[in-house]
């Protein structure tokens, strides 16, 4: 336990929902076998730990999460293929055996088909990976993993028909959008103003000096439908290319809607929508019937910031119907969802994953 590193400790205490799991002291050493680990040793540690505080070394916290069911990972090529890229965009320097992809997918369905490792009665959960480096760690440097099964929790049937509600967290961005690299303060900022409001997920605004560029949510992708009927996502360079997002190009093309198109998003792209889907791995395709725009003073000055800079007309019939409470300090926009669709792109987006 000592080896791992006290975030780590907390991380695994935090958000396991499992009997044990799996580390890996180095995970590119192909012949190594994992540590089984009981979790409740990590929630001891932990209370063993509270008194260190202070400085702590700065660790880059390397993650993906994907999705078991009924004893298989669905898309598992894919997400251990997108777990190795954010790997070597993090430790550019370092030399990945060729064979780790296959060895990554075979440590997965291994962890998977332990026996006791799920809780009792439980089919369906997220399957979580996470490794840890030092900054400036040498080429030749160890990478640690654990595979563990995080807390997961999925939209209730009712939300596929009516809608999640969502909103803007604005002066939010990802240091590294291009590679799964946890961001604790932001991860935090993100789920106390979901839980604060009401909302499934929020939608990352950046600053006027980015020109107020939407490019994804706080844990998911989002799609948008244009007014004339296309689609679109944010440029591939401003986010880390979710596997439900993939799944998607494939959804549309198969229930003949086209394909996706990315370019930079702005707000100004997201309040003049037609329709808007979230993606992500736990949600798969879900429709968006709403979006808190501001809900104080200060974030009332951040929308009225970005509206004007972007030149956005709220009176035109560009936008959906805005709900503004009496007092003038909670906004949001009204999004109607395609009660045919909305069913339709999830079912396809099933039929996917059993196909994979």
């Amino acid at each position: 336990m000592e080896r791992i590193p006290l975030i780590v400790r907390r991380l695994v205490a935090a958000e396991q929902h499992c009997n044990f799991v799996h580390y890996y002291l180095s995970f590119c050493d192909l012949s190594a076998s994992p540590q089984v680990m009981e979790t409740s040793k990590f929630s001891d540690a932990v209370t063993a730990d509270s008194a260190v505080e202070g400085a702590q070394p700065e660790y880059k916290l390397v993650y993906d999460v994907m999705r078991s069911r009924d004893g298989r990972i669905l898309f598992r090529q894919l997400y251990a293929e997108r777990f190795a890229h954010s790997l070597a965009l993090v430790a550019p320097d370092h030399v990945f055996p060729a064979e780790l992809l296959q060895v990554l997918q075979d440590r997965l369905q291994l962890y998977i088909d332990a026996p006791g490792v799920y809780y009792t009665g439980v089919t369906e959960q997220n399957v979580k990976i996470v490794s840890w480096l030092l900054d400036g760690a040498a080429a030749a440097s160890p990478i640690p993993a654990i595979l563990m099964l995080p807390k997961s929790s999925y939209p209730p049937a009712a939300m596929y028909h009516d809608g999640a509600k969502l909103g803007f967290l604005y002066d939010a961005h990802r240091a590294n959008p291009n590679a799964k690299v946890a961001q604790t303060a932001l991860r935090n900022r993100a789920e106390a103003f979901q839980k604060e409001n009401g909302l499934f997920e929020v939608l990352l605004v950046h600053s006027a000096a980015d020109g107020f560029l939407v490019p994804e949510g706080s844990r998911s992708n989002y799609l948008l439908q244009r007014r004339d009927g296309t689609w679109w996502c944010s440029a591939e360079e401003d986010i880390v290319v979710g596997i439900t997002l993939k799944a998607t190009y494939r959804v549309l093309e198969a229930c003949g809607l086209g394909s996706v198109h990315h370019r930079k998003l702005n707000l100004k792209d997201v309040l003049e929508c037609k329709s808007l889907y979230m993606l992500g791995t736990s949600p798969t395709i879900l429709p968006v019937q709403s979006l808190l725009l501001y809900k104080s003073d200060d974030t009332r000055r951040c929308f009225d910031e970005a509206t004007q800079a972007l030149g956005v007309d709220l009176t035109t019939g560009l936008c959906h119907a805005i709900h503004r409470t009496d007092d003038g300090c909670r906004a949001e926009l009204v999004i109607p969802v395609d009660a045919e669709l909305a069913p339709r792109l999830r079912t396809q987006y099933i039929k996917e994953a059993e196909s994979d």
